[in-house]
């Protein structure tokens, strides 16, 4: 299964920039989406959108809800989202995502319907940063990096996220508290930044 996104839930936009600047990365966009009551920062490499989200205090949808996004916002769970492009064999169900046109679905793996587990699903996009023509990502993060070699999920109970994110060669899961720890190639394929990202913790989003 390809990478498409990696997110991780924040408190809030001045953590989210903090972050980034931490990262020593260039924000290439952001955007609301309306109706799931979030917001977000991306970082794009060559292969792999990394995305920073928060809860704004805007409405939350009834389906934005069924599927644990609002309880993942309000910190039970898991804040980490991991999306893939194209064909994959997970079992899913559709999110009616409300900032997407009506009649489009993302689908979720059904397992994701666990808040403990890492919300995994299938990019509505589908198109690699670096084969976009439409401008949204500018220069990503070229040429200082290119891409992801590799991402360390951390979560309380590794076995069964390990079993979900298993197909997912550029992954890797370790106990402990919930954490990104990502590792991305320079320009020769080396390793040119290693950072690590902590999510939202319990009761501080709302």
């Amino acid at each position: 299964m390809q990478l498409d996104h990696i997110f991780l839930i924040v408190p809030g936009l001045a953590v989210a920039q903090k972050l980034m600047g931490d990262a020593q990365l260039r924000v290439n966009y952001s955007r609301i989406h309306r109706g799931q009551g979030t917001q977000n920062l991306c970082a794009c490499l060559d292969d792999v959108f990394l995305e920073l989200l928060w809860f704004d205090g805007s409405p939350i949808a009834e389906e934005a809800e069924r599927v644990t996004l609002g309880a993942r916002g309000r910190g039970f769970g898991s804040p980490v989202g991991i999306s893939w492009r194209g064909p994959s064999d997970l079992e899913c169900e559709p999110y009616a995502a409300p900032f997407l046109p009506q009649g489009v679905t993302i689908p979720v793996a059904r397992a994701s319907l666990d808040p403990s587990l890492p919300f995994v699903f299938q990019s509505p996009g589908g198109i690699p940063p670096i084969e976009r023509t439409d401008g949204l990502v500018g220069d990503r993060q070229a040429p200082e990096l290119t891409t992801l070699l590799h991402c360390e999920v951390r979560v309380p109970d590794p076995a069964p996220a390990s079993a979900l994110l298993s197909a997912f060669e550029k992954i890797s899961v370790t106990p402990g508290p919930h954490a990104l720890r990502l590792t991305l190639s320079a320009a020769d394929g080396s390793i040119g930044r290693e950072f690590e990202w902590t999510g939202v913790e319990h009761g501080t989003a709302r």
